[in-house]
């Protein structure tokens, strides 16, 4: 609304930074200041990925066969020994929004989980990862009409935080060719949200409107995984997450209905030396709401080696759940990693490097991940 202050007139923002940035991202230029996805503006956020190094530098082939990845349970089975793992990323992003290229980076600790066996062939683990990133930093330049003159101004929107994933996970080995495994998912997490309007005469007064938005959530999964041939395993998994809540102090602003995700790989190991992969998943993200698209994602990928150093190579692709089209975004992804253990094995160091490309409702994005991993079993 418009109101008066001090005898100069003030445009004044009502409604929280969220559904103001959502309702702004439509209109206008929108120089991007932002520094995860752009295609995650406008929706829930960005999703994260539940895989470790080794299984991203596969472009997520191996997540659903990589016990440490926090995507399937029933591979936690595999674990012999007490084992914690940790990962950090930094991204270099370019991202181009209506004509305009913006240079970003971020860095972030995506993943981190404990696990173990605990009695006969029950393993539990356990562990976080990020389930939806929402930090960025959009600026949008307008004008309107003051006092019989148009009058520019900027509006800055951010959002700094997100919401993560605590998994408490089991796995039961029933036979020496199948596992059962199931997991309880917490969402939690918070975003300081933020909104300021500047105008270019320095006679108008600045605005800004700042809150800290809390988000809470649960969920449930499944799996299980077969090995068919000596050389050959299948994997299947399911997951139901049922709404997130956002909260501002004790008000339920807020309340999303979050998507059902299937999915399954399959891993042919021909020879000891050689692995190859690949694993298809589907997300319902439409029930999200406006702007929001089921996804459907592939990944393929290969892993080299028996020793201490692997060689690790894979591509990835398929849809992204938010975007400013009537169709869903895509990305097309490259990834490449090797490892190296020490100490005899009970201390692993993975690196790999990620390059994935969006598109969709004229925006687009190029992204250079660079991941680091660190795997102990004491």
């Amino acid at each position: 609304m418009i109101r008066a202050r001090g005898g100069l007139l003030v445009a004044t923002c009502m409604v929280s930074p969220a559904l103001t940035g959502g309702a702004m991202l439509t209109a206008g230029a929108m120089p991007l200041a932002a520094q995860d996805s752009q295609f995650g503006i406008r929706g829930l956020g960005t999703p994260g990925r539940f895989e470790t190094v080794r299984a991203r530098s596969t472009g997520g082939a191996f997540a659903p066969f990589d016990p440490m990845s926090p995507l399937v349970e029933a591979s936690l089975a595999d674990l012999p020994q007490l084992t914690a793992t940790a990962m950090g990323g930094t991204s270099y992003r370019a991202a181009e929004a209506a004509g305009a290229t913006t240079s970003l980076r971020a860095s972030r600790f995506p993943v981190m989980g404990l696990a173990g066996p605990v009695f006969g062939h029950l393993v539990l683990g356990g562990g976080f990862t990020t389930y939806l990133d929402r930090t960025w930093d959009v600026t949008l330049r307008d004008s309107m009409l003051l006092r019989g003159t148009m009058q520019p101004y900027s509006d800055e929107l951010t959002s700094d935080g997100g919401v993560a994933d605590l998994r408490l996970a089991a796995a039961l080995r029933v036979g020496s060719r199948f596992a059962l495994g199931a997991a309880v998912h917490v969402l939690s997490g918070s975003t300081r949200e933020t909104a300021g309007r500047t105008f270019d005469d320095t006679a108008y007064h600045a605005i800004k409107q700042s809150d800290e938005v809390r988000y809470d959530g649960v969920g449930v999964s499944g799996s299980a995984l077969l090995d068919l041939l000596p050389a050959l395993r299948l994997t299947v998994f399911a997951r139901s997450d049922n709404r997130l809540r956002a909260r501002l102090g004790d008000v339920v602003t807020t309340q999303t209905d979050l998507p059902n995700t299937v999915g399954g790989g399959l891993r042919w190991a021909p020879s000891p030396s050689v692995r190859l992969a690949g694993a298809l998943t589907r997300r319902t993200w439409a029930t999200a709401g406006a702007g929001a698209f089921n996804t459907l994602s592939w990944s393929a990928g290969l892993e080299v080696g028996s020793g201490f150093s692997p060689l690790r190579l894979g591509a990835r692709g398929g849809q992204l759940p938010f975007g400013a089209g009537a169709a869903a975004p895509t990305e097309l992804g490259l990834a490449a990693g090797t490892g190296r253990a020490f100490a005899r094995g009970r201390a692993l160091v993975d690196v790999g490097l990620e390059h994935l490309e969006r598109k969709g409702g004229g925006l687009s994005e190029r992204v250079w991940t660079f991941l680091l991993g660190l795997t102990v079993r004491p």
